[in-house]
């Protein structure tokens, strides 16, 4: 039977995973940053432990996303805010500040 992945191993993949969320659109054609935070997760982890860790916090983001894919579809059918939006560079720009919100909020959770 496999064992639940700790607090401390979820903070510690977070935290791993935090450095690899770009901060706005500039950093996204590094391959080291992506815009979203199940990617990120992905970049982060190093062995089959911390794979487990990351496919548990994948499940509980999508989970809190109502199993929509990423925050965008969340958005659309919670707050009616549609795909229009996506090309404006400030708009972008938000949503990685949401996402970063997101991480630390999850990283204050798991502390």
């Amino acid at each position: 039977m496999k064992r639940k992945p700790t607090r401390k191993q979820k903070h510690a993949l977070l935290v791993e995973a935090k450095k690899h969320l770009a901060r706005d659109r500039s950093e996204l054609p590094f391959f080291s940053r992506t815009q979203y935070i199940c990617w990120a997760i992905d970049l982060a982890v190093w062995d089959h432990g911390t794979y487990l860790v990351g496919l548990a916090l994948k499940d509980l983001i999508r989970g809190r996303l109502n199993n929509t894919l990423c925050l965008e579809p969340w958005l659309k059918i919670h707050h009616g805010i549609h795909v229009r939006h996506y090309t404006n560079v400030e708009y972008r720009n938000k949503m990685q500040a949401t996402r970063h919100a997101w991480i630390d909020s999850l990283i204050e959770e798991f502390s």
